[in-house]
């Protein structure tokens, strides 16, 4: 059987997608406001602007998408939250430097340390024994891994948030105690790009909201997420905010 054949065979049968992409094939959720994706299928040409150096409607639509997360800057990408992440460990890590990472990060973390030459250290998340899987980011013990930084070789902290598993770490505790050192705090949320988005009903009746405020309305510098993985969008759309200040964004 041919792949677009098989494609076309599953996009009619009634499995429901419990995985990527978050659109979950349905048309009807509005993304795809053509029928031909050929009739939109173009290259770099005049008034389409240059993803690489964005200049008119790609710029525009970025700061659109900052003023909706509350980015002082979003950038676009098209292969997934590994691009931001290896751009924001890049960028945050100065030559001499090490970064202190989640030992349950993504396999691009280590791909960006790795590809810098760069020296880590992890701090690992805590276990929640009944259900047997990895917990979030614990503030003490990310306390007690700075302070023992007495020559302050720690340049940036990278975590995920929220896990694989759904679980989300304090970030707003975790950002002030890294900001203390004078450092940025990275966070992978490639699976709460929908955490901006609260307001509904069926709130938590505990914390008042739908979902857990974003990593960067918590404090965090460098946020990378996936739009593709929990909001109808394409296959490998993803988005890095930037909030600046402590963040190089020209190093970025």
């Amino acid at each position: 059987m041919k792949l677009i054949d098989r494609l076309k065979e599953y996009g009619k049968s009634d499995f429901y997608a419990f995985h990527m992409p978050g659109h979950k094939r349905q048309e009807e959720l509005g993304i795809t406001l053509f029928p031909n994706p050929f009739s939109v299928d173009i290259t770099e040409i005049d008034g389409f602007d240059n993803l690489h150096h964005p200049e008119g409607i790609l710029k525009e639509s970025m700061e659109r998408a900052a003023a909706v997360y509350g980015a002082d800057r979003t950038y676009y990408l098209v292969n997934g939250s590994t691009c931001g992440i290896l751009a924001a460990i890049s960028s945050a890590v100065s030559d001499g430097k090490k970064l202190l990472m989640a030992r349950n990060s993504h396999k691009s973390a280590y791909h960006a340390a790795m590809l810098n030459r760069m020296e880590t250290e992890y701090i690992y998340p805590e276990i929640i024994e009944e259900s047997g899987i990895q917990g979030g980011i614990e503030p003490g013990e990310l306390r007690r891994i700075l302070e023992a930084d007495k020559e302050n070789r720690i340049g940036a902290v990278f975590l995920t948030s929220p896990t694989y598993e759904g679980i989300v770490s304090d970030i707003k505790n975790l950002a002030e105690i890294v900001h203390e050192r004078g450092i940025p705090l990275i966070v992978d949320e490639a699976h709460g790009a929908h955490f901006a988005f609260y307001e509904g009903e069926g709130e938590n009746r505990q914390t008042g909201r739908l979902f857990p405020r974003s990593a960067l309305q918590c404090g965090a510098d460098l946020v990378i997420q996936s739009i593709h993985k929990t909001l109808p969008s394409l296959t490998q759309t993803a988005v890095l905010h930037l909030k600046e200040g402590i963040a190089d964004r020209e190093r970025l």
